[in-house]
């Protein structure tokens, strides 16, 4: 798909929320009236009008992911301060539609999960950034598979529906949360102790001839570190 075309779903999709909050429902004439846009050309993108609405939330990783291409240092910030950028950025465009988000946040993402086209765009966003992150502890390797960056964006979720029920003052217990829980993901993920476990289980295994005195099971870790180094060249 082309980035004109992803514009025009995102301009038709933000059209579409106007005309329902204001009229509680929309035609696809009065959306191409809104944007100038031909009905065959709505139609082109979206087969009708519930897709329309439900695009709205993966076009805010869409958006988001335009918006860091923008930040020069993108690539520095840790791995906390990019869960947080995301999620801190993703509240500023949920509250520009709070009103259609609070009523439909629930049946078109929260209900449907890992099958939600939102949280599969998380979940990409999210494994980015830790794949892309060279300050990953080796040992972190061990969880960080498919289902721990689904795992993840499922706890984004949860952030969400936690932000929309938070009536804090400037949502700061929301805030609050995000900083706590991204600080303790980025503390497991970064943190080396593991590693040099597995470095002194390497070298008494591999060369203090240990595998000798205990011959299958030494046998098998012996393997294991040489298929480890496979994969990390």
């Amino acid at each position: 798909m082309t980035a004109e075309q992803i514009n025009d779903k995102i301009e038709f999709c933000e059209s579409a929320i106007d005309l329902m909050l204001t009229k509680s429902s929309f035609t696809i004439a009065q959306l191409s009236e809104a944007t100038g846009k031909t009905a065959s050309q709505i139609y082109s993108l979206f087969p009708n009008k519930k897709t329309i609405l439900k695009y709205y939330y993966p076009s805010i990783v869409i958006r988001y992911s335009s918006m860091i291409e923008e930040i020069e240092d993108f690539d520095s910030y840790s791995i906390s301060e990019k869960l947080s950028n995301f999620i801190f950025t993703s509240f500023d465009m949920l509250d520009d539609r709070k009103e259609f988000v609070e009523e439909t946040f629930e049946k078109m993402v929260f209900k449907k999960g890992c099958n939600s086209e939102f949280h599969q765009e998380v979940t990409a966003l999210f494994k980015h950034f830790f794949t892309s992150d060279g300050r990953i502890a080796v040992s972190a390797g061990f969880v960080m598979k498919d289902y721990f960056y689904e795992f993840i964006a499922k706890e984004y979720l949860h952030i969400i529906k936690f932000w929309l029920e938070d009536d804090s003052n400037g949502k700061e217990r929301s805030f609050a949360l995000t900083d706590k829980l991204t600080g303790f993901v980025e503390e497991v993920v970064y943190n080396k102790v593991l590693d040099k476990g597995f470095d002194l289980a390497k070298y008494l295994i591999s060369h203090a001839g240990l595998a000798k005195n205990i011959p299958l099971f030494g046998k098998w870790i012996e393997s294991w570190f040489k298929d480890n180094e496979v994969e990390n060249e």
